[in-house]
């Protein structure tokens, strides 16, 4: 579950990526939380994209997502390749997009060597502080109280009446672990809720880098230790993934709005707490 980019009003629906609660006496080592580029809200007083509309949504929906994920030891490395697509007529929509990088008590996130394309074309990020609106999913530049903290990626977008426009993320994240002996990435769709409409598809294909299939923590896998021993399980469950290969798993998600569909808002993978017992 880490990540999807805010629209003006940052990257509407694919914030990318995932926080790992932390707990100071377990001694947690935190990774923000990876997510869907989201359209970000530059408004002072709720909804006001930024560019010639109004609304709680972007006029731009996101057509399609395709995040592929190599999970290692110790870092993940991340592709996101969003198609999206403008309803506006009679000229262009501009929206700023933002890849947030969440974060709790660090001043800056763990995201490293992110790069940003705009139809194949390499783009400058400017990191900007921000953060999301917990009950609406919605994402805003400037600092709260109210919500969770973010650093976004944030690159301002231009998107024609008449065609798809593809904005890739590239970028490699340090991974979550904990004392317990569990290593996780998360990626979030939820912050892709400000988007217009449903995301139409989203593809996700992980390579495990290092780990093999076993070594990852599904609630409905082959238990390698008590599961009330286990901190915390992947999700979503092992039977909803397609297993291609010892070390490859994908999975297919079509036609949902990740503000609402609760099953449909992160891609977590954890590892067992403790080494196999023999």
């Amino acid at each position: 579950m880490l990540a999807s980019s805010f629209s003006t009003g940052l990257y509407g629906r694919m914030l990318f990526r995932t926080v790992i609660v932390s707990a100071a006496f377990f001694a947690v080592i935190i990774a923000p939380l990876r997510a869907n580029d989201a359209s970000i809200n530059l408004g002072a007083h709720g909804p006001e994209p930024v560019g010639e509309f109004r609304g709680e949504e972007s006029v731009v929906r996101m057509v399609s997502e395709k995040i592929d994920i190599t999970f290692g030891k110790t870092e993940t490395h991340v592709h996101c390749r969003f198609v999206f697509r403008s309803s506006k007529t009679g000229g262009d929509a501009v929206q700023m997009l933002g890849f947030p990088d969440f974060h709790t008590e660090a001043d800056t996130g763990t995201i490293h060597s992110m790069i940003s394309r705009v139809d194949g074309k390499e783009v400058p990020s400017k990191k900007l502080r921000g953060w999301q609106d917990l009950e609406t999913s919605r994402c805003h530049l400037g600092t709260s109280m109210e919500g969770a903290a973010a650093d976004f990626y944030t690159i301002t977008v231009s998107f024609p009446p008449d065609r798809d426009v593809v904005v890739e993320r590239e970028y490699t994240a340090t991974n979550g672990r904990s004392v317990m002996g569990d290593t996780s990435f998360s990626y979030t769709t939820r912050t892709g809720g400000s988007w217009k409409g449903t995301i139409g598809r989203a593809e996700f294909h992980v390579t495990l880098d290092g780990w093999k299939l076993d070594d990852l923590a599904f609630e409905d896998g082959e238990q390698k230790i008590d599961p009330r021993v286990q901190r915390k399980y992947g999700s979503p469950n092992l039977s909803e993934w397609k297993v291609e290969a010892p070390n490859k798993l994908s999975l297919v998600w079509t036609n949902f709005e990740p503000a609402v569909h609760h099953t449909r808002q992160n891609i977590h993978l954890q590892t067992w707490n403790v080494p196999a017992q023999e």
